[in-house]
């Protein structure tokens, strides 16, 4: 009885310890990754010019299906996002002229950046998209998720971001 008993102990520690290991990122509260990418139409935006400024940057590719429903609520939110302080910079993971039509083609009005190779991607760790990162005026990454977000969630990371 004893016996079984551990093993189910350490069994419960082992899924507990893997649950950790695995849901674990090891970005959270470290220096966000500097970037200098290329605007969709033109010019050319660097992270460091946010810097003392939260910015939640959004990771997007024109043919995943949740970044096409949720590009256009970004659009709208964006004004309150930028009354509280939030910048919101979408990129683009692929062609800049898939990016150009979609935009175009749904009038989203965001800061839209193309990260055509996909480095920056890489250096986010985006393994899939929609990915949203959220970085703090200070430059360190404080929030992080990937797939569909519900508002209220979105919501309390301004919260979070714009602070008291």
């Amino acid at each position: 009885m004893a016996n079984e008993s551990s093993g189910k102990l350490l069994a419960f520690i082992a899924v507990v310890f893997a649950g950790f290991y695995f849901t674990h990122d090891a970005t959270l509260n470290q220096p966000a990754p500097a970037f200098a990418l290329p605007e969709t139409y033109g010019g050319r935006v660097d992270l460091a010019s946010y810097r003392g400024q939260p910015v939640l940057l959004v990771f997007w590719n024109a043919s995943c299906g949740i970044c096409r429903r949720e590009l256009p609520l970004w659009s709208q939110w964006a004004p309150e996002f930028r009354q509280k302080g939030v910048a919101i910079v979408t990129i683009h993971l692929g062609d800049v002229d898939d990016a150009r039509a979609y935009l175009r083609s749904n009038h989203i009005a965001l800061t839209s950046l193309v990260d055509a190779d996909g480095g920056v991607g890489q250096a986010y760790r985006v393994c899939g998209v929609p990915k949203l990162v959220l970085v703090g005026a200070d430059g360190q990454i404080i929030r992080n998720a990937s797939g569909m977000a519900d508002e209220i969630t979105l919501r309390e990371w301004m919260d979070t971001a714009a602070g008291p």
